[in-house]
């Protein structure tokens, strides 16, 4: 999920302090000791705008150098990170029903394991790096959780993967810069086939490029902008060849366009796999999920900390 963050005053006294992760769990177990039940709220007018607070919530949870309320310490907690929080937990749930074989879960896990291990040298060193002791703890509450997620998001892309890909235009292009329109032209009557793209592009080598796998959310950085917006004439070729019209670049020069890779089944396991790296699509399997499980949120601040992650999160 993505995270939301935000900046928030705590009220303390002396000088600041940095919750981890880790310390989150910690605070939340003293609010409950201390507190007795942190389930317990009072439903309130607050001005600060949530609907529910805690008990005494003058009262001191820390003391000392630091000192922190009861309300500071759970409107903290809430600001910074309710709405993320509440977004894992309900999409935690609805992995946990969506994704249920075992087998694949476990692969997953180690891959995720394996794919940790490597930023640290070994999975219970990057554990440890996250605030854990114990990298069996760390395997369920963390890595067993996202690999049902990953697994979540193949399962989408599998069955709607027609779909997104006419949503997202996804396309595999090749290209040819020339100066002058009338040089396009000239060259793209030339390209009969995928062996005389071949041909051109040898011929002219320092203005061509492979682009492989182009979607509408293909970073204008790496792709030519005019080439993004022209997508979906690209994609209505059936079968792989040249675009018919020279595409007039953000540069101003003009570029011959090769189609391929047009029977998108084929190329199924990289088009996934590049769909996957696009946080839209991601929010797009997220929302689907959400909405398909009837996820709502009464507190109306925390609903309104959900829409700044994504509008299409909740009503």
């Amino acid at each position: 999920m993505a995270e939301y963050k935000q900046i928030h005053k705590v009220e303390v006294e002396k000088k600041p302090f940095t919750l981890t992760k880790k310390m989150i769990a910690l605070l939340v177990i003293a609010i409950v000791l201390v507190v007795g039940v942190i389930a317990a709220y009072i439903v309130t007018a607050d001005k600060d705008g949530y609907t529910s607070s805690v008990q005494n919530s003058s009262s001191e949870v820390i003391s000392g150098d630091v000192s922190v309320t009861k309300k500071g310490l759970y409107e903290y907690l809430l600001d910074n990170y309710g709405a993320n929080e509440v977004l894992n937990e309900a999409y935690n749930k609805i992995t946990a029903k969506e994704i249920t074989d075992k087998d694949a879960i476990n692969t997953k896990v180690k891959e995720l394991k394996q794919r940790y291990a490597e930023y640290s040298g070994s999975f219970e060193t990057y554990a440890k790096n996250q605030g854990y002791s114990d990298a069996k703890t760390f395997e369920k509450e963390v890595i067993v959780p996202e690999a049902k997620s990953e697994l979540l998001e193949e399962k989408y892309l599998d069955t709607k993967f027609n779909d997104v890909c006419k949503k997202y235009n996804v396309s595999y292009l090749k290209i040819v810069e020339y100066s002058k329109e009338s040089e396009a032209l000239k060259a793209l009557k030339t390209v009969t086939s995928a062996d005389a793209m071949t041909a051109l592009m040898n011929a002219n080598t320092s203005s061509s490029t492979d682009l492989g796998f182009v979607c509408s959310k293909s970073a204008t950085t790496t792709v030519d902008k005019k080439i993004i917006k022209a997508l979906s004439k690209f994609t209505s070729l059936k079968t792989d060849g040249v675009y018919k019209e020279a595409v007039k670049l953000s540069t101003g020069k003009y570029a011959v366009v090769y189609v391929y890779n047009t029977d998108k089944s084929a190329q199924k396991n990289d088009i996934v796999k590049n769909l996957l790296n696009l946080g839209d699509v991601k929010t797009d399997i997220e929302t689907y999920y959400l909405k398909k499980y009837k996820f709502t949120v009464e507190d109306e601040k925390v609903k309104k900390q959900i829409k700044k992650i994504s509008s299409k999160y909740v009503d």
